[in-house]
């Protein structure tokens, strides 16, 4: 089969590669034809190989705000890519959070306005949900000005800024994310069959193929537009998708949106995900499928990058009572619990500016900010950075008390001055009540209430809202919830 000289979409004009770790180049040509790629004074070859694939690798790249052309040639052809720079490059993936706009967050017009920085750069691209890997993942680079700024991701912006502003080389971000999509929609079907808890999802997926009847479904959809035309209330009806590329199906964005990114050179991931699995049956294996998610993109990778996410912010009416229990904050503890499972992860903490009657936050700076704190500590080596809030360690039976450790614990202290709130205890098959809690000398967190006599299990910002929750560290970063497995 003949084949013209092409590379996948997101090879385009002003992207940026990844420096020292390795940059790869791929794309498709006749069998067997060579392939060469120069750029920076770095030339490598290979052969298209049975499938018309051929890839290189450029090694030990400089970071370089210098944009340069990249020239891939084969024989007559040759494909020019212009202005291209080297830095870091993270993929920002997720559901609506992640994908949200700086153009619909918190002080827009500022942002966008003050937003000039031809460096900052970030791969725009549609939603695409498909049967089978793809090969291609259309979109187009943007450097952050104030006519591409609004469209950009507002968390991978923020997160972006901040390292810009700290490493002073280039920051590419690729973003991937879609509203309302549960976390197994964006893993591979080879790795969601290695895993127990996604059993439940796999077998939703057969069943709705199995019954799917793309007549039926378009007879429904006919009669539903009708009745909206009627009306003209709510949202116009959709012809539904067939299941086998339905987005909120397992795999369908991985093979849309992620496959074809496989193997791009970047330091690592941003997450911000979680909400679509906080409402239905998977909420207690959030940590299952989330690990499930990195092992999977890093061994496709075929490096350990790193993962960093966002814990679900606080979110819908405040509760009053203790005992409490639901999705939302089962998810939260769940992703609590990831930092341990999961290597080179790490966590941003929000429960402290959500908003109660919006899913979407509309402050997205804190959150890329607390995002970058883990990059900068973890992968930039600035170790006087505080990454997070304080996080449950391990809870100690003293007497008719609980004595909760933290890890970064370092100032630890009450965010307004007042009496902590929002713990909760008891006694060993009894419930949960209110607690007193106080900050002891040793760094640590005495929780006690005279209801109950001999306390078994302790707990903080157990809700969806935990409005009053107010324990954080010397950098002002929120405690996480966390609820106590074992006592000593």
């Amino acid at each position: 089969m003949s084949a013209e000289l092409a590379v996948p979409s997101f090879f385009s004009d002003g992207m940026v590669l990844q420096q020292k770790s390795g940059a790869k180049i791929w794309g498709w040509e006749d069998e067997g034809a060579k392939v060469t790629v120069a750029f920076g004074g770095k030339k490598e070859s290979a052969k298209a190989d049975e499938e018309g694939r051929w890839e290189v690798t450029l090694s030990g790249l400089e970071a370089s705000g210098e944009g340069k052309e990249l020239r891939i040639s084969s024989g007559k052809e040759e494909l020019v890519i212009q202005d291209v720079v080297v830095g870091e490059v993270w993929v920002a993936s997720g559901q609506s959070n992640m994908e949200w706009k700086i153009a619909r967050s918190g002080g827009a017009k500022k942002v966008i306005a003050e937003s000039k920085d031809p460096l900052l750069r970030m791969y725009l691209t549609p939603n695409i949900a498909k049967a089978e890997p793809q090969i291609d993942f259309p979109g187009e680079w943007a450097s952050a000005s104030p006519k591409a700024a609004g469209a950009m991701s507002a968390v991978g912006y923020f997160f972006a800024k901040r390292l810009r502003e700290e490493l002073n080389v280039p920051v590419g971000v690729i973003e991937c994310a879609w509203g309302s999509r549960p976390v197994e929609s964006f893993v591979s079907e080879e790795a969601l069959h290695t895993l127990a808890e996604a059993k439940g999802v796999l077998e939703k997926k057969e069943q709705a193929i199995a019954q799917w009847d793309p007549a039926l479904a378009k007879e429904k959809f006919e009669k539903d537009l009708v009745r909206w035309e009627k009306k003209k209330k709510g949202r116009r009806p959709q012809m539904p998708e067939a299941p086998v590329k339905n987005s909120r199906m397992a795999s369908t964005i991985y093979q849309g949106m992620i496959a074809p990114l496989v193997g791009y050179g970047a330091r690592g991931v941003i997450w911000y995900q979680g909400e679509s699995n906080a409402q239905n049956e998977t909420a207690h294996a959030y940590e299952e499928l989330l690990g499930c998610l990195a092992a999977d993109w890093r061994e496709r990778w075929g490096r350990e990058m790193s993962f960093y996410y966002v814990q679900l912010a606080n979110y819908r009416e405040a509760t009053t009572e203790p005992g409490v229990e639901d999705g939302w904050v089962t998810v939260q503890d769940e992703m609590r619990r990831a930092l341990t499972s999961i290597p080179r992860s790490g966590m941003a903490v929000i429960n402290d500016i959500g908003e109660a009657d919006d899913i979407h936050p509309k402050n997205k700076h804190d959150v890329g900010e607390r995002l970058a704190r883990w990059a900068l500590a973890k992968d930039y080596g600035n170790e006087e950075i505080v990454v997070s809030g304080p996080l449950f360690k391990k809870a100690k039976r003293k007497g008719k008390k609980m004595v909760v450790s933290f890890d970064y614990n370092g100032g630890l202290q009450s965010r307004d001055g007042e009496a902590l709130q929002r713990f909760e205890i008891k006694a060993e098959g009894g419930n949960w009540v209110w607690a007193q809690a106080k900050i002891n000398k040793e760094g640590q967190v005495t929780v006690w209430s005279d209801e109950v006599e001999q306390p078994a299990e302790v707990r903080y910002a157990w809700a969806s809202n935990p409005e009053g929750a107010n324990l954080v560290n010397g950098a002002g970063l929120p405690a996480s919830c966390f609820t106590s497995e074992e006592t000593q």
